[in-house]
């Protein structure tokens, strides 16, 4: 669902809800609710920036909102069993067929949830034949999904869990210029920039660190550190 409110062309307002569900959870975790909400004043709207004749339009904007992710395997969540040629047994002299664990399930698997704020800005000036836009976002995600390592006595090698939180943020700019336009010609140039910086905030279970081959998932650091052996 989803209500907007518009105010002329100054004032905006959004408000959203959705409810996701999947059957790659286990039943007391298939659904998830992810609400959003956001407003603009379009400042460039307003009398006392009209009277700036350089500035063509203005609007400054800002939103939270949630979002979710089911991306693991089918029945991840449950333990899947397998007939291997050493899974047979014997009742006397009669055999029979057996079966054994193949993957470990985790009943207590549940959706990735993200939170997002955004703060943004969008000018143009000189008739429109310069635009700018500028973004900040966060970005905060936590239950990651993750196939995890686990520890050799487990009798598994790795199994889906939710692992923690990590963070996300970043700047992006970009400029879009009307350098000459006729109608034979026109010459229009875009440039833009962004910084992203991305950090684990937490694991669970009191862990700082997970590895998974070369790839390690460390407190402090960005997500899926690469450490390389040593050559001589």
């Amino acid at each position: 669902g989803r209500l907007t409110y518009n105010y002329m062309s100054k004032y905006y307002a959004t408000v959203s809800f959705r409810a996701d569900g999947s059957s790659k959870f286990p039943k007391d975790n298939r659904w998830a609710y992810f609400p959003s909400a956001s407003a603009a004043w379009g400042f460039g709207e307003e009398k006392f920036i009209k009277n700036i004749k350089w500035i063509s339009s203005g609007k400054l904007r800002a939103g939270i909102g949630t979002t979710g992710n089911n991306r693991v395997t089918d029945y991840a969540a449950l333990t899947a069993l397998q007939i291997t040629a050493d899974s047979g047994y014997s009742t006397g002299n009669t055999p029979g067929k057996g079966v054994v664990p193949k993957t470990l399930g985790n009943p207590k698997l549940k959706w990735e949830t993200t939170v997002q704020t955004n703060i943004g800005l969008d000018m143009s000036f000189l008739d429109s034949r310069i635009s700018f836009t500028a973004d900040y976002y966060y970005k905060k995600t936590k239950d990651l999904l993750l196939n995890a390592t686990l520890a050799p006595s487990m009798g598994f090698l790795s199994a889906y869990r939710n692992v923690g939180s990590v963070s996300n943020s970043g700047l992006e700019f970009t400029i879009d210029t009307k350098n000459i336009q006729t109608k034979e010609f026109s010459w229009t140039s875009s440039f833009n920039i962004s910084f992203n910086r991305n950090k684990v905030l937490s694991l669970t279970g009191g862990q700082d660190v997970i590895t998974s081959g070369i790839r390690v998932i460390e407190v402090g650091r960005p997500i899926y550190t690469f450490y390389l052996p040593k050559t001589a």
